[in-house]
């Protein structure tokens, strides 16, 4: 693949395409009109950003940034949310470009550092970061938030 990647802002018109790539991401399907109204309400947010990788006019990767100022830092940090690259463009170096992008999005915003999250057992993509420079420092813990159960009707 020794085409030039090129990027561009993701639109809501990309749609399929993003949702395509987010099953490619998380190796599952998702809930496909939750996803469009959480995608066209991201792209409405001014501190979140998705920028699409393209290789011949196809789209190949994509990142999302969301700009965040925390607290326990006092700076903006920039949190990488999705990092995919499509199988058949893996090695070529668009994951790279893709991450050099949003650190240079978060430096010109004043960032202090670019972070992110990997599950587990995804040693390939471990590498990978860590190859890019970043650092294990966190360690992150989820609980499922229980759904809210209709109250029951008092007899």
């Amino acid at each position: 693949m020794s085409d030039t990647v090129e990027f561009r802002r993701a639109t809501l018109a990309d749609s399929d395409t993003v949702y395509a790539l987010i099953c490619e991401l998380k190796q599952a399907e998702f809930d496909r009109q939750a996803f469009n109204v959480g995608f066209a309400a991201n792209l409405e947010d001014h501190n979140l950003c998705y920028q699409l990788a393209l290789v011949n006019g196809a789209v190949v990767g994509m990142i999302g940034l969301h700009m965040q100022f925390h607290l326990h830092h006092a700076n903006w940090i920039g949190e990488i949310q999705e990092l995919v690259v499509m199988p058949q463009a893996r090695g070529y170096g668009v994951g790279s470009k893709l991450l050099a992008w949003a650190e240079n999005k978060a430096r010109i915003a004043g960032a202090e550092l670019t972070e992110l999250s990997t599950g587990k057992g995804r040693l390939d993509a471990h590498r990978f970061y860590e190859r890019e420079g970043y650092q294990q420092t966190h360690f992150r813990f989820t609980k499922p938030v229980e759904a809210l159960n209709e109250p029951e009707a008092n007899p």
